[in-house]
């Protein structure tokens, strides 16, 4: 009864973010706050999945750049929940159905592949960050959560270019109350198997971290990099400082249709 009933939600609210993603193509005017309705939207899958969400430390007044460890798309909710922000992901999920269009229609930033794509990439949102903020996930997969893979730093060339700061977001989830680990979203998981166990095994907790801010000037972008991937690990995973192992090539990351995976 319980899967039951919030999935009849789940679905719901999907129809109502498709519904959004809609008036949003149409508003050729860009008169509708679509940051501030992405996260009234992510406030309210959070609490349908039973996720529960604590803050510690400060986010930066202002325009700047997040850069999070990445666990699970849950981390895409969790962080669109506690303020207006705008992803970072690969191009290709911009055609993926359901997923796709609530990414366009929250304003997602794509990066190309390609020589120059980055440089694009940092022209298309430079307007952005005059007056909001961008988020990406710099190991550019999911882990278990456990450890933090090496920060790739194309995208860091993203505050170096623009000047703002960057303020690494540390995430991590607690368990069931059944002990199981529900959140990741790793090896073989698929999207609705994944949904039916979060909703199956009850509430957990997402904890999001803000580390104090870095800025840009004086780095490159292996050092930018390397000091917010200090930042996030100190607070959740010590022992990966320094030692942190780049991601497996994209031809070893298991497929995935749920259009969440390796956000960049």
């Amino acid at each position: 009864m319980r899967v039951t009933l919030k999935s009849a939600r789940l679905i719901l609210h999907l129809l109502v973010g498709l519904v959004l993603a809609g008036l949003i193509k149409i508003d050729r005017g860009s008169r509708l706050p679509r940051e501030r309705m992405g996260t009234w939207w992510h406030r309210i899958l959070l609490r349908i999945l039973d996720v529960r969400l604590s803050t510690r430390g400060t986010a930066v007044a202002g325009s700047r750049v997040f850069v999070c460890n990445h666990i699970s798309w849950l981390d895409i909710p969790v962080v669109g929940a506690c303020e207006p922000v705008r992803f970072v992901s690969k191009a290709e999920i911009q055609h993926w159905p359901i997923a796709g269009w609530l990414a366009n229609a929250a304003g997602t930033f794509y990066l190309r592949r390609g020589a120059g794509s980055t440089k694009q990439l940092i022209a298309s949102i430079d307007a952005h960050l005059g007056h909001g903020t961008i988020v990406f996930f710099p190991e550019g997969t999911t882990t278990d959560g456990k450890t933090v893979l090496k920060f790739q730093p194309r995208l860091f060339a993203c505050a170096i270019e623009t000047g703002r700061a960057v303020q690494p977001v540390a995430l991590r989830y607690g368990n069931a109350a059944n002990g199981l680990v529900t959140a990741p979203f790793i090896g073989d998981d698929d999207m609705v198997s994944h949904l039916i166990r979060l909703i199956k095994n009850g509430p957990i907790t997402a904890e999001l971290i803000y580390c104090p801010p870095i800025d840009p000037a004086g780095y490159d972008r292996a050092g930018l990099a390397e000091a917010a991937h200090t930042a996030i690990c100190t607070c959740i995973a010590p022992a990966a400082i320094g030692t942190a192992e780049l991601p497996k090539r994209r031809e070893q990351i298991a497929p995935t249709r749920s259009g969440f995976r390796g956000m960049v």
